[in-house]
């Protein structure tokens, strides 16, 4: 299993897990609430970026309860452990380390991932590795893209473009940006139990998160020239007329469709 994340990383990668982050965080958090976490509770959160679920999921599991984030880029992780020190969080702990080496056995009562699992070249492993993480009965929730489920209002031509650059640029680094919607079918592959999910899609027309297209791209820009997929001045030219499309408050953009999915770990597994 590895895992080739082609967003930048670091301060200006955690500005961009912000905004996203901002979008999602009423979405995520009544995930979290319907999955049953709850006071007292140990939650795990892998690829935990800039670490905004793992300090919503402290706050949910409070003084009694505990939470890590792992994360493979080390200087995310120190901007999340400001973040957490920032808010006086003391039930809250964050590694950098990458899912492909974690050894947790039955240690958490949620084990969840959001958007790391499409840029894995393996990501059934890392669901077994997730698994294997949970208490017996414990949940495990996966939050993933479909990016071909972008949609836009109206027709905006340089929109389009970056979607096909970015699933392009993904599958050159061995990930998969349409995994999404084979989520239910990869945790049928496992043990877990109590299998479902449901599908989210904001759309903006003025608000932050309308920005995330024209934030990715400006953070796969540098994977994308290296992968010759596409020139610098091709990709600064789509950004010009991606900006111009994000500020109209007449147009509409979406984030990709996501698919949320959540299991119960067998207590025989």
């Amino acid at each position: 299993m590895q895992s080739n994340y082609v967003i930048e990383g670091g301060k200006q990668g955690k500005e961009r897990l912000n905004v996203l982050s901002n979008a999602l965080e009423q979405y995520t958090l009544s995930l979290l609430q319907k999955c049953g976490v709850a006071v007292g509770n140990s939650f795990l959160d892998c690829g935990c970026g800039g670490g905004n679920v793992s300090i919503m999921a402290a706050r949910l599991v409070g003084n009694t309860g505990k939470v890590k984030g792992i994360d493979a880029d080390s200087s995310i992780i120190q901007l999340a452990k400001q973040d957490a020190q920032a808010l006086q969080l003391t039930n809250i702990t964050f590694e950098a380390i990458s899912i492909d080496d974690i050894m947790y056995q039955e240690i958490f009562d949620t084990v969840y991932a959001r958007f790391l699992l499409s840029h894995l070249n393996n990501p059934l492993i890392a669901l077994q590795k997730m698994i294997a993480a949970a208490k017996p009965n414990g949940k495990i929730i996966v939050e993933e893209i479909q990016f071909s489920g972008h949609f836009c209002y109206p027709y905006n031509a340089a929109f389009y473009t970056y979607l096909e650059l970015y699933a392009a640029v993904v599958k050159k680094k061995n990930g998969n940006a349409e995994l999404g919607i084979e989520m239910p079918s990869l945790f049928a592959k496992t043990s877990l139990t109590n299998i479902d999910f449901d599908i989210i899609q904001p759309a903006f027309n003025n608000a932050s998160g309308k920005w995330m297209a024209y934030i990715t791209l400006d953070k796969i820009k540098a994977a994308i020239i290296a992968e010759n997929i596409a020139s610098d001045i091709e990709v600064e030219n789509l950004l010009k007329e991606l900006k111009t499309f994000t500020e109209d408050t007449t147009t509409m953009i979406s984030l990709p469709r996501i698919f949320r999915v959540w299991g119960t770990k067998n207590h025989e597994t």
